[in-house]
């Protein structure tokens, strides 16, 4: 059976009961929880202190720290993607994967 986590915006609307470093760690577990702790892009998976958080649009490219541009991401393909477009960065690095193409959009959506 899989766990059922809080989801992301749970936290943020519990931010004035919590100190605001507790209330981030806690929103960038769940969305890490979210996404079963599984990198989207390359589709490993990775224990919850190993990932990341990457910005879908890049904030250096109008993107926001907002629950709907965030998802867990491995270092390397956090890194590797930097600023490029997700989904050309996606299919020029590991080619058509609907599933995990599926994924980033119903999240992003």
């Amino acid at each position: 059976m899989t766990p059922v986590f809080p989801t992301p915006d749970y936290y943020l609307y519990n931010l004035f009961a919590m100190t605001s470093p507790e209330a981030k760690r806690l929103w960038r577990k769940a969305i890490k929880q979210k996404f079963n702790c599984t990198c989207v892009y390359c589709g490993t998976h990775y224990e919850l202190s190993q990932l990341t958080l990457d910005h879908v649009k890049p904030r250096a490219m109008g993107g926001q720290d907002i629950s709907s541009n965030v998802v867990a991401a491995c270092r390397k393909c956090n890194q590797d993607k930097g600023t490029k477009n997700w989904l050309a960065y996606m299919r020029e690095t590991f080619g058509f994967q609907p599933a995990r193409e599926q994924l980033i959009l119903s999240h992003i959506t």
